[in-house]
């Protein structure tokens, strides 16, 4: 039995240490996750690479497929970045291969793929629930914010603005506020809210780095 748990032991050791050599990192800046080669069709993509062992401007890359498109590349720091540009309908196959200046070796090849990006919604702080959230936490959310449901695109957009509407007791509520936070005013009315009370944002702007404001859909919810 030892000399199989003995090259099996092997195998696995060997196999760490490859995990561990690989010496270059890519990656989507605005992927969710690291780890993860996709890139978003119609939205903003900027692949980064860095190497452990080798100087970012002595990296060299290039597109292997009509479907990917990059842009010129900048350094800054330890990172080499570039925008990329997918076209899925010219093929499946996105490759972008990363080479040595100097020696002129390949030291690898990535394969992306696209990811479909949904509509952004705004959401209140840290609750997922689009319809009811209990009055507590409601309570303990500062902010409104926007997401891209069921997707890793993680753009940075923001609330510019939105307004806040109410009825309770018989008035209505109507809050306009500047920026994403929940305002004093709005968690003064939020406190005083009794169950079953509806309330919602209304005429929410986002916006994010180089691209004109747009207006998400309402927010409503009910107190429970």
């Amino acid at each position: 039995m030892k000399p199989v748990f003995l090259s099996i032991l092997l195998v696995l050791t060997g196999a760490t240490c490859f995990a561990q050599t690989d010496s270059i990192k890519v990656w989507n800046k605005w992927c969710a996750r690291a780890d993860t080669a996709l890139l978003f069709p119609t939205a903003n993509n900027l692949i980064q690479i860095y190497s452990a062992g080798i100087k970012p401007t002595d990296l060299a890359i290039k597109s292997l497929d009509n479907a990917l498109k990059l842009g010129t590349p900048e350094i800054k720091g330890d990172t080499l970045s570039v925008m990329a540009m997918p076209y899925p309908k010219y093929g499946k196959r996105m490759r972008l291969t990363i080479t040595n200046k100097r020696t002129q070796k390949l030291l690898k090849t990535v394969q992306f793929s696209a990811g479909e990006i949904p509509v952004p919604v705004a959401r209140l702080g840290s609750i997922t629930s689009a319809t009811e959230a209990k009055k507590k936490d409601i309570l303990d959310q500062s902010f409104l914010r926007v997401v891209f449901a069921n997707s890793l695109y993680n753009y940075p957009y923001r609330i510019k603005e939105y307004t806040f509407k109410s009825r309770m007791a018989g008035r209505d509520i109507n809050i306009p506020v500047k920026g994403f936070f929940i305002t004093n005013e709005v968690l003064t009315v939020l406190s005083n809210a009794p169950t079953g009370a509806f309330i919602e944002f209304t005429g929410i702007q986002a916006t994010c780095p180089e691209c004109n404001p747009r207006t998400l859909t309402d927010l409503k919810m009910f107190v429970r």
